[in-house]
């Protein structure tokens, strides 16, 4: 017989009502549009997994709500601006000319979690075609929020994030990660004007044939929202709570994305 620690042992596990009971409690209510972010380990244990945990964000939604996530592949990106590793220069023109087109059923979604994963695979969940910034969302809106998202500038206003940021009833809800993790605030970089211009590329389907693309973008970074997500939380913008372990943050999309370009312009 096994013996264990008491810190190993599992003494709380959530149920599907308290899991949409926490997540309401937090802000989250019907009709609303809801871009979602989550670490489900740092959340706990959730009695029958991120399945449990989709369920109870679509119900706290209702039918007339979305739930829209992130789905990205760094793999399938400009291998010039790979980090941690770096790709070595003579491999570049190897990597782009053998990475498998982008496609919706079968590509994978690169370290954006099993919560995300399992909205994908779902058969009710809309996907927009894009080969490494796309987005998954499911729920009344989907179709309209995810239908033509361009390939160059693929998170500006013409995106899937330009059309939430114009509903009103659209939030981005934290759940154990960071505002790092907030897809949604790099539209205020695209609104601010104070990112470089660069060129980017990825693989897509053709005509069943994979070929890469080349396409405009600005050059992306995140590490201005840490402080933004703090600015706004001293400005009462953000409601805190808890999911199970996890510590949850609930704010206003527009509202978010016009602090950011805000911040943006004034520091640069």
């Amino acid at each position: 017989m096994n013996t264990y620690q008491n810190d190993d042992i599992i003494n709380v596990a959530l149920s599907e009502k308290e899991v949409l009971r926490q997540l309401q409690h937090l802000g989250v209510v019907e009709d609303m549009c809801l871009e979602v972010h989550v670490s489900f380990s740092s959340v706990g244990t959730v009695i029958g997994g991120p399945t449990v945990f989709v369920d109870a964000l679509l119900k706290a939604v209702g039918e007339n709500g979305t739930i829209v996530m992130a789905s990205q592949d760094r793999n399938n990106t400009e291998p010039l601006f790979w980090e941690d590793p770096p790709a070595a220069i003579r491999l570049m023109d190897k990597i782009r000319k053998h990475t498998p087109g982008y496609d919706i059923y079968t590509s994978g979604q690169h370290l954006m979690g099993i919560v995300a994963d399992n909205l994908r695979v779902r058969k009710s969940t809309y996907h927009s075609y894009h080969p490494n910034s796309g987005f998954i969302a499911n729920g009344k809106d989907a179709k309209y929020l995810l239908a033509d998202q361009p390939l160059s500038f693929p998170l500006s206003m013409d995106s899937p994030l330009g059309k939430m940021y114009e509903k009103e009833n659209s939030y981005i809800l934290l759940v154990g990660v960071g505002y790092n993790s907030a897809t949604g605030l790099h539209l205020g970089e695209y609104l601010s004007g104070c990112r470089n211009i660069i060129l980017q590329g990825g693989a897509i389907k053709r005509k069943g044939e994979s070929i890469w693309k080349k396409y405009l973008d600005i050059e992306l970074d995140s590490t201005d929202f840490i402080e933004i997500g703090k600015e706004m939380e001293k400005r009462k913008m953000v409601r805190v709570g808890k999911i199970g372990n996890a510590v949850c943050r609930l704010f206003r999309f527009a509202e978010a994305v016009d602090f950011t370009r805000d911040y943006l312009k004034e520091r640069y």
